[in-house]
């Protein structure tokens, strides 16, 4: 790899580990711990982290953004959809094919690098015939061996700044007001645990799938004349652990 091209990646891996860090540490920050005491918990992590045999491996796939939009292209545009509104089975190539879907959304991207990471973690499936069905209404980032990175460091990333800009906030600022919620329970067995995930799973991406038609009619367009343009959006994610390690005295 030339000198460049490698300074070029690292300085955009320390920029990627700045963003998800700097709201961590305004949060640790906040709650009164020292640099030397964040240092060494982080380390400790750290270690703990790569001493264990049961991590998965992480991949690099590049920002995730326009794996989203292809996949939200595909559910929404006439071009990809049958009569009923659904997905059409995509071949590679040809009119209204997966390959003019990507250039369509992002004319640089490399086709066939995107239909292999979104094979890789199921978003896709290959027919005996060659041609690809649309399997996640939304972008998966999980295989059984893999986890793309990127996807993950956005996702920790926004929760984090999300607490931070909380901690920040005054009175009377002009943006939006961030906020966060939960629903939990203490007192559930396995088997409800498992119920409950799977009723969660169902009715989230109902909830997602109308916050994503919502966000899709008040899309603006690059050539509308705006200045300044905004990434808004809503994060879910699951909890499950032993009561031991998440209750508290009370």
């Amino acid at each position: 790899m030339p000198v460049d091209e490698r300074r070029r990646r690292t300085t955009m891996h320390q920029r990627r580990v700045r963003s998800l860090l700097n709201p961590i540490a305004a949060f640790l920050h906040a709650g009164g711990l020292t640099k030397k005491e964040c240092l060494a918990a982080f380390s400790e992590a750290l270690d703990a982290f790569r001493a264990s045999t049961k991590n998965r491996r992480m991949e690099h796939i590049g920002h995730p953004t326009p794996y989203a939009d292809i996949i939200a292209a595909w559910t929404r545009d006439e071009r990809f959809v049958d009569a009923s509104g659904a997905p059409r089975v995509l071949s590679v190539s040809g009119r209204n094919g997966f390959t003019s879907l990507v250039r369509e959304i992002s004319p640089r991207t490399n086709a066939k690098a995107v239909l292999s990471v979104l094979t890789r973690y199921r978003n896709v499936r290959r027919l005996k015939d060659g041609r690809y069905r649309l399997t996640n209404p939304f972008f998966y980032t999980n295989s059984d061996k893999a986890t793309a990175f990127e996807p993950i460091a956005f996702f920790l990333s926004d929760a984090s700044a999300t607490l931070s800009q909380i901690l920040k906030r005054r009175e009377r600022a002009l943006e939006p007001e961030r906020f966060w919620r939960k629903v939990e329970s203490f007192y559930v067995s396995d088997a409800i645990a498992k119920k409950f995930a799977a009723f969660a799973r169902e009715r989230s991406f109902l909830f997602l799938e109308e916050l994503d038609d919502w966000l899709e009619a008040h899309r603006i367009a690059p050539t509308d004349g705006i200045r300044k343009r905004r990434r808004v959006g809503l994060g879910l994610f699951s909890i499950y652990s032993d009561y031991e390690n998440a209750s508290t005295k009370r």
